[in-house]
């Protein structure tokens, strides 16, 4: 049944379509009548002299003939009676017709036949511009078109081909190709003018279609209403919570806002749960989603009635609370951290839980929510760093403290762009003999007033930003171009610079070959690289292979701050290491007690056992120069040597030293040999 009201509907749109375009070719061909014979007797009489006098009349006569059969063709058309459609009868007169006029112009390249070649030309353009302007009469009408351009072309063409000059066989050839281009023509603006018919005929069905549907809109409007209170529940709820989402509780809280006042207060509670990123990667992603789900419902159900939930995103929840002050407010943050300590049960196993709250009450820290939020989020970021799982309320100092740490995030950021983090070298020192081996890269911040700040003064705040990264860039960036001049001028032999990888590293710096991207420019083996647990434990087999990869290119290897992570051991033997430096933490107390010494002791002999040299850094007193030396850690760099120094004066420090070494060549002094001192 459906197929044949499909077949049915076809046909009709088919019927509709080819009568239209019927209808359009039949009105473009009524002026020919009037065209035609005009044309023949003007050309015939201005060529009379150029021409032949027979061809001539009998173009008129052919002019005459097709002039009659489109006047018949017309008449029927516009007289027929049937207006449900056009006769076989009238079709076929109206094709005889276009085929007489393509006759007729077909003729032409004939009638100048026998004469000069210029004429021939001058009469084949006549068929040439009929057939494009046919091609636009009877677009929708391939039939008709056809009807009117296969005479034209065969009688033009073949009377071109015929003659004798070679041109005009080329031109009866390239006659040939123009129809046929013109066919395709035809058959692409015909598509596109069918197209537009039918979509007329589509249009005007719509049309009645839509009078015939409207009685139905009543249940439609119903049924779009409850789809637009369902979309806009979801578009201020979380989906899987059924908490208010981000947008909802911004929403709720302007509303809540808007009617708060001293007699009228607002708390809010900002809250975060600790260590949920562990939890997520141990319990997977629908775990975590079970967790979440739990810890919203336990939310919901430790609230004071009034009191509304949503989900900022993640991990974080926000408490609006109508109504309660500071101190209310500070109460139920306080029974929040109690309820949500207790484990969940998720994946078939029972899993920690903590939470730590930010305090804060409109209007005493704010009259907006935007105010509200980031006063409640930086009594958070308190309690976050206190140790997690606590409440903190909002006062003024966290206010300062939140503006101060916006503030130098926002200045470091402007130092980076501005090129004001520079690279220093400290330079590292053969105690036994005084020499300079090697450097280390560090970061200071120059302002521009001269003002030199220490990468200890900014580093937390770079920490917290994530731009260790960056400032590792930076500082590389500004020590390259020293570094190949120094070496150019000419370095001792083994002298090395050496490199801190940023601390932060993750995964995809390691896959991405982060050691590769920094170096570029500097030769491997004037490069030492620093490496600290925290920067390889995210990834360890993806930095193992960096490192390698360096060290086959003449590069070495140091594990930085050995001794101070739990891990360091391990990383011995999984690490492709050349060296070990010891935590400056070690050295600070290596002269304050025995066993500070003597676990420097250990680690001195493990690592020389493995077969790695050993270096110290932090060196400040010949106390602990010494110290080391005797345990047999002769490289050391720290202020008892030299400071860090800007890259002129580390320049001018390094050729002094370098003089003074070639100026006791000639005399040798006896030097500590530390073999057996361990």
């Amino acid at each position: 049944m459906v197929d044949t009201k499909v077949h049915q509907s076809e046909e009709a749109t088919g019927s509709f379509v080819r009568e239209r375009a019927l209808a359009m070719v039949t009105t473009n061909l009524a002026p020919t009548p009037f065209l035609l014979l005009p044309f023949t007797l003007l050309v015939s009489s201005l060529l009379r002299k150029d021409a032949a006098p027979a061809r001539l009349g009998w173009w008129v006569i052919a002019a005459v003939a097709s002039t009659a059969v489109v006047l018949l063709a017309i008449y029927r058309y516009y007289m027929r009676g049937d207006t449900n459609g056009t006769s076989r009868t009238t079709q076929l007169i109206i094709g005889a017709a276009f085929s007489t006029i393509g006759l007729l112009f077909g003729m032409c390249p004939w009638v100048a036949g026998g004469k000069s070649t210029e004429l021939v030309l001058l009469f084949a353009l006549f068929p040439s511009a009929a057939s494009a302007v046919g091609c636009i009469v009877t677009a929708g009408r391939r039939d008709l078109y056809l009807a009117f351009i296969v005479p034209l072309i065969l009688v033009s063409s073949w009377t071109l081909i015929d003659a004798e000059d070679l041109r005009l066989r080329s031109l009866g050839f390239l006659a040939i190709f123009f129809g046929l281009s013109l066919t395709v023509l035809h058959h692409v603006v015909s598509r596109n003018t069918l197209e537009a018919i039918r979509l007329q005929w589509r249009s005007e069905r719509l049309l009645r279609d839509l009078a015939y549907e409207r009685s139905e809109l009543t249940g439609v409007n119903d049924q779009l209403a409850s789809t637009n209170k369902r979309l806009a529940h979801q578009a201020t709820h979380d989906p899987l919570t059924g908490l208010y989402n981000r947008r909802g509780t911004l929403e709720l809280l302007d509303q809540v806002l808007a009617n708060a006042s001293s007699l009228a207060p607002v708390g809010l509670l900002f809250c975060d749960l600790d260590r949920f990123k562990a939890v997520n990667d141990a319990l997977g992603h629908r775990g975590g989603d079970r967790f979440i789900s739990i810890i919203s419902d336990r939310l919901s159900r430790s609230l004071e009635p009034g009191s509304i939930a949503g989900r900022m995103g993640g991990d974080e929840f926000v408490v609006v609370m109508p109504g309660l002050d500071m101190t209310a407010a500070a109460a139920i943050a306080s029974r929040l951290v109690g309820v949500l300590a207790q484990p969940v049960y998720a994946e078939g196993r029972e899993v920690p839980s903590s939470v730590s709250i930010g305090v804060a009450a409109s209007p005493l820290h704010g009259d907006s929510a935007s105010e509200l939020l980031r006063h409640a989020n930086a009594a958070l970021y308190r309690a976050k760093a206190g140790g997690r799982n606590r409440v903190e309320l909002f006062d003024g100092s966290m206010q300062r403290e939140m503006v101060t740490r916006l503030e130098g995030e926002q200045a470091l950021r402007r130092a980076i762009d501005d090129g004001e983090i520079v690279a220093f070298f400290q330079p590292e020192i053969d105690a036994t003999n005084g020499q300079i081996v090697g450097a280390e890269l560090l970061a200071r911040w120059v302002r521009r007033n001269g003002q030199i700040i220490s990468a200890q003064e900014f580093m937390a705040v770079a920490t917290s930003a994530g731009l260790l990264g960056r400032i590792t860039d930076r500082v590389i960036a500004s020590a390259r171009p020293h570094i190949r001049r120094l070496a150019v001028l000419g370095l001792p032999d083994g002298f090395r610079f050496r490199i801190n990888m940023a601390p932060e590293a993750t995964e995809r710096s390691w896959r991405d070959d982060p050691i590769e991207q920094m170096l570029q420019g500097i030769d491997a083996p004037l490069i030492t690289i620093d490496v600290r647990e925290s920067s390889v434990d995210g990834d360890l087999s993806s930095a193992a292979a960096n490192l390698a990869s360096f060290r086959l290119r003449g590069g070495r290897v140091c594990l930085d701050d050995f001794a101070r992570g739990v891990s360091s051991l391990s990383l011995l033997r999984r690490l492709p290491l050349d060296e070990v430096r010891i935590d400056r933490v070690s050295i600070d107390t290596i002269t304050a007690h025995p066993h500070d010494r003597a676990i420097v002791r250990s680690i001195i002999a493990l690592v020389r056992e493995i077969g790695f040299a050993v270096t110290a850094d932090g060196v400040e007193t010949g106390a602990q120069a010494d110290a080391l030396i005797a345990l047999g850690c002769v490289h050391q760099q720290g202020h008892l040597y030299a400071p860090a120094l800007p890259a002129g004066e580390f320049e001018d420090y390094l050729l002094a030293r370098m003089a003074e070494r070639y100026a006791l060549a000639s005399d040798p002094q006896p030097t500590w040999e530390t073999g057996d001192l361990a």
